[in-house]
């Protein structure tokens, strides 16, 4: 007999997510492919598209085999060709290098909660896929000069083992150095909040809703307040500062994108760097550092709880699978 299992909640849920991000992604790179003006970006830009259309095209192809509903996701009607430049050239192949890393991460995440074969299959496919585009955008990045690198350590001379708890909370009157750990995510963490930054003040000059803007002013300021929380660590702790990630935006007023698609996209960076700062909170055994992470995660989350009723009282927000509702079954009227 041929077993054909159904689609768990958890290969469902994997799968959705992948479609909608995906088809954000497409869209936003399809307008970054409009602008482009470097020759030496523009492979690398195919491959972008064409990993994402990949996605979207497969995950649509299992839903419709299993009568799931297919997400609405994003479409042509989320982007304007019209519109002119909003970012640079470089911080196209940064975003790439950022969602590629994403893509990669997430797709190797949700592996451990896959039961199918086909759907195991396709997600590691889907990693290779993404990890071969962060590794290409990286050489890419290197070969101009612009691949921002976290700071540098003095080598270990020997390994040893800890012979106080200060180096808990540090040694009285001052903290005691970052470890190479710490050092690893504050980086990460910044460089998601420069990326953020750089993102959301181009929306803020060209979304529509006076609403939206308002909104990703004040992601503006939030990114900007924790990448100065970060670099002033650094600064105390006498850790060369890296460079700052590009930032160049266009004085443009016209919108590249809708509304949803920049709320979306918001949101995504938004739950990005929960995770980020979450993974932090482990990794750090310095108290202060937990101390700073878990009052910017606090911020982040009520940005973000305040970005998804915007979306919800717009209609933008598209409902994720769920399981059937039995009280509203029972108690619907006759």
């Amino acid at each position: 007999m041929e077993h054909n299992p159904k689609l768990i909640s958890s290969e469902v849920a994997a799968l959705w997510s992948a479609f909608m991000q995906n088809s954000m992604s497409y869209w936003i790179v399809q307008h970054f492919a409009n602008v482009n003006e470097d020759p030496e970006s523009t492979e690398i830009i195919q491959t972008t598209l064409t990993n994402c259309n990949f996605v979207v095209n497969e995950v649509k192809r299992i839903f419709e085999t299993e009568n799931h509903a297919v997400p609405i996701g994003f479409t042509q009607e989320d982007v304007n060709f019209k519109a002119g430049r909003v970012y640079s050239d470089l911080f196209t192949l940064r975003y790439i290098k950022y969602m590629a890393a994403a893509g990669t991460a997430a797709a190797a995440a949700f592996l451990e909660v896959l039961a199918r074969n086909d759907v195991r299959q396709f997600f590691s496919k889907t990693s290779k896929m993404f990890m071969k585009l962060y590794n290409d955008t990286c050489d890419l990045l290197l070969k101009k000069g612009a691949f921002i690198r976290s700071p540098t350590i003095a080598p270990m001379e020997k390994a040893e083992y800890l012979q106080s708890e200060s180096f808990l909370s540090g040694i009285i009157g001052r903290h005691r150095p970052l470890t190479a750990i710490e050092l690893g995510h504050i980086s990460k963490n910044t460089e998601t909040n420069s990326i953020g930054r750089t993102f959301v003040a181009g929306f803020s000059q060209t979304a529509q809703s006076p609403e939206v803007r308002k909104y990703m002013e004040r992601g503006t300021e939030i990114a900007a307040k924790h990448e100065t929380v970060f670099r002033q660590i650094l600064v105390e702790d006498g850790v060369p500062l890296p460079s700052t990630w590009d930032s160049t935006i266009s004085q443009s007023t016209v919108a590249p994108y809708s509304d949803k698609l920049m709320m979306f996209q918001t949101n995504s960076l938004s739950v990005i760097s929960i995770a980020g700062y979450g993974a932090a909170i482990g990794a750090s055994l310095r108290k202060d550092l937990g101390g700073h992470y878990t009052r910017l995660v606090a911020e982040i989350l009520q940005y973000a709880n305040d970005g998804v009723q915007l979306m919800i009282e717009n209609r933008w927000m598209e409902q994720p699978p769920q399981n059937v509702d039995r009280d509203a079954l029972r108690n619907r009227s006759v």
